[in-house]
């Protein structure tokens, strides 16, 4: 009888991507939660021995790591438009990640350590669209924060509210509530931008 190496893919033989343990991962994640992601629960969904998962991502935090990169790869600005309307468009392309993935969020705030590269790179390109406005460098980083932190948390109130049992509001009432939250607050920066320049 021949022993299957640790670390190696399914009882069938075929091997396993990466790809496919981060999709099954994604699904348990969005459905069940943090919590009920373990590599014990995620290789039985695949159909691997759980040394596989260890084999590709390290630990949970390795795999935490690679999901966020894998959902966070293509957020970005929009190529045209003026400053304003790419930072609104950058924040919505994030905040609908965040809705779509809020257990993902919730995980990277309780492990600072698995903070993706792609949150970096957001970061940063928001910090410089913002500059792009007329913000000096200490007041981008300021704002960087109040926008992130207003997106994180207007998405993460609708993502929650489904387990609330009470009326849902519709969900256009809900994206222009954060549309209209994102323009008071870009108003405002506007209106510090102007005041700091006289």
């Amino acid at each position: 009888m021949t022993t299957r190496r640790r670390g190696r893919p399914s009882s069938t033989g075929e091997s396993v991507s990466s790809a496919k343990i981060l999709s099954e991962a994604l699904n348990i994640l969005d459905a069940e939660g943090f919590e009920r992601l373990t590599m014990r629960a995620l290789a039985a969904r695949v159909g691997i021995n759980p040394m596989t998962i260890y084999h590709h991502f390290k630990d949970r935090d390795g795999l935490i790591k690679a999901l966020a990169e894998n959902v966070y790869s293509d957020v970005s600005a929009p190529a045209k438009g003026d400053t304003r309307t790419r930072v609104a468009g950058l924040l919505a392309a994030y905040r609908a990640k965040v809705l779509k993935h809020p257990a993902l969020t919730l995980a990277i705030f309780s492990r600072p350590a698995v903070f993706p590269d792609h949150a970096k790179r957001i970061t940063v390109d928001l910090t410089n669209l913002l500059r792009d406005m007329g913000a000096s460098p200490k007041r981008s980083l300021l704002w960087v924060y109040i926008l992130v932190d207003y997106t994180h948390g207007a998405a993460l109130a609708v993502a929650m509210r489904g387990e609330d049992k009470g009326p849902q509001p519709l969900i256009d009432d809900v994206d222009d509530d954060y549309e209209m939250g994102i323009a008071e607050l870009l108003d405002a920066l506007d209106r510090l931008i102007v005041r700091s320049s006289n």
